[in-house]
């Protein structure tokens, strides 16, 4: 079964400087969620990439 869900993924890595969107999921997000969901928006940003953290987590120069 890892080798038929592996099929669609892909190993993204992102530089400093890079600039990349946010997912933020509607159903984890209570107090940005819209009263109709199915309409709402799935990406925000552009977000500038400050620090790389970790093989997955990065710090984001968030607008404040």
């Amino acid at each position: 079964m890892k080798t038929y869900v592996d099929r669609h993924r892909w190993d993204v890595q992102f530089q400093v400087g890079d600039w990349v969107y946010v997912r933020l999921r509607p159903y984890r997000q209570l107090s940005l969620r819209p009263h109709y969901s199915k309409l709402a928006k799935r990406f925000y940003g552009p977000y500038l990439v400050v620090e790389k953290i970790g093989t997955v987590a990065y710090r984001l120069q968030l607008s404040a």
